[in-house]
């Protein structure tokens, strides 16, 4: 005589462990945002009862300071908010010019840390194992104490023709003056960028279908330099340079680069393009010979 299959029975939803595991994590979620709304209301009875104004209603008042350098038109009587993306502009000016010089420098001295040439091999070495083991902080403290604070004043500075000039204020670069027509010059870059992607895909067909060969470089780069010179002379050279000159004790005119920005950017790319040597080294080194 064989027993009856016995048929699990269901435990209550509160001994389910699925249902425990739902509702411990509600009651923490609740108990964390109720948590939250207190102190939030707390920290605002506080503030109101000292004083003390809150909130972003500050980005639409006057700063009242300077920046020296910034990439859109700003003055003391701009707000707040105009400080904000005058700062985030400055960031990313920063963080794109550091990334490219950063990556030339990381190449090159990657592939001389490969280099066959004992000498040139031992100074990669040097610079990469010297660089990326000092913090970050102390290289730019360096580059702004040490190297730029020790540059002369404005009126004795360092020059390269009547075009460049550094002194202990910043480095002043000719700044290019666009004028009436120059769209007509960035119009020409575009067209030659597009054909010259569009010949290099057609040479790729030819050569397969063919076998024969397509001098694309050379072609390219006529494109890519002639029609944008072209289209510059025939539409009146519509871009002037403005060049920095001595008014006074300092200079008026073209683009500076302060000293702040100045060692802050060495500094970065200096030191990150330690690391990226060494990720160009190691990659290179990890391809087999076969």
């Amino acid at each position: 005589m064989t027993e009856p299959a016995l048929t699990p029975v269901k435990p209550p939803f509160w001994n389910n462990p699925r249902t425990r595991a739902i509702a411990f994590q509600a009651i923490a979620l609740v108990a964390t945002v109720l948590f939250g709304w207190y102190i939030f209301n707390n920290t605002q009875d506080n503030l109101r009862r000292l004083g003390i104004a809150s909130g972003f209603g500050f980005l639409s008042s006057p700063s009242g300071f300077d920046i020296v350098q910034t990439l859109v038109p700003y003055s003391p009587t701009s707000s707040y908010g105009r400080v904000f993306w005058v700062a985030l502009l400055n960031t990313l000016l920063v963080s794109a010019s550091g990334i490219v010089l950063a990556t030339l420098l990381g190449f090159v001295v990657g592939i001389a840390r490969l280099s066959k040439n004992w000498l040139v091999s031992r100074l990669a070495l040097v610079y990469i194992e010297t660089f990326r083991n000092i913090p970050l902080l102390l290289q730019i403290f360096f580059w702004y104490f040490a190297v730029l604070r020790a540059v002369p004043a404005p009126r004795q500075s360092l020059h390269l023709g009547d075009a460049v000039f550094l002194n202990i204020r910043g480095l002043y670069l000719p700044a290019p003056q666009f004028q009436p027509g120059f769209g007509w010059v960035l119009a020409a870059l575009a067209v030659a960028v597009a054909s010259v992607w569009a010949l290099a895909r057609w040479a790729r067909r030819r050569q397969m279908a063919t076998g024969q060969p397509f001098p694309v470089l050379p072609v390219s780069l006529a494109l890519l330099f002639g029609l944008p010179l072209l289209v510059y002379w025939l539409s009146g050279s519509p871009l002037v340079w403005q060049y920095p000159e001595l008014h006074g004790f300092n200079f008026r005119g073209g683009w500076v680069v302060i000293p702040e920005m100045a060692s802050l950017l060495l500094a970065l790319t200096i030191y990150t393009a330690a690391f990226i040597a060494e990720i160009v080294r190691a990659g290179i080194q990890a391809v087999s010979h076969g």
